[in-house]
């Protein structure tokens, strides 16, 4: 066989395998890019995307709407895997006493932070929020804004308490003192109920 004669059926075959390859390049690209622009809009605003082929990462997510966000996402057509990077849930710290309730904590966003301060303001029984919180890339309330809501809630509803309720590290710490034994009860089992017997740790008093 002539080199030329060679090079031409070579070519013959290689030709249509690469443009083969190329279309599905092509064809990938395009399910990616329609896979990531459904997934942003699903998403609302609340985080963004990161798509490889069918599979989808959740970036910057609330961390109390991750479930919700993946089962949306999951539901997308094309759509293959579904997981999230979690923010670093940093410390969170809530005290409440007959003045006032007092704050601290990070998360990402700046629109999160001030709905949870709303929605938790609205179940202070009319006492003032005081707010140390700060926003901080990649982190977010180590509580949901439900559990912080009840928790503020009961500890409002009658005067006498002087609590602080920190989150870090996992563990829910609870100190300060309650005017008598069964709000002093009655708290402990809240957050309990809220975060699980084994990691809230209870060291009120009662007055």
């Amino acid at each position: 066989m002539r080199p030329w004669t060679r090079y031409w059926l070579t070519s013959a075959v290689a030709v249509p395998a690469v443009l083969a390859v190329v279309g599905v390049a092509a064809q990938g690209g395009d399910i990616e890019r329609q896979i990531s622009a459904e997934s942003t809009k699903a998403l609302a605003g609340n985080g963004s995307v990161v798509v490889s082929g069918r599979d989808v990462t959740l970036v910057g997510v609330p961390f109390e709407r991750i479930p919700d966000a993946e089962k949306t996402v999951r539901a997308l057509p094309g759509v293959r895997t579904v997981a999230a990077r979690e923010p670093a849930l940093g410390p969170l710290t809530i005290s409440v006493d007959d003045r006032q309730v007092v704050i601290a904590g990070t998360t990402q966003q700046d629109t999160w932070r001030r709905q949870f301060l709303h929605v938790v303001g609205e179940y202070a029984h009319g006492r003032p929020l005081v707010d140390h919180t700060s926003t901080s890339p990649g982190t977010d309330f180590a509580m949901t804004t439900t559990a912080a809501a009840a928790l503020v809630s009961v500890l409002t509803l009658e005067p006498g308490a002087d609590v602080k309720v920190s989150v870090v590290d996992g563990q829910v710490v609870m100190e300060g003192v309650l005017p008598d034994a069964e709000r002093k009860a009655n708290t402990a089992k809240l957050l309990q109920r809220l975060f699980g017997g084994g990691v809230v740790v209870d060291k009120t008093r009662s007055a």
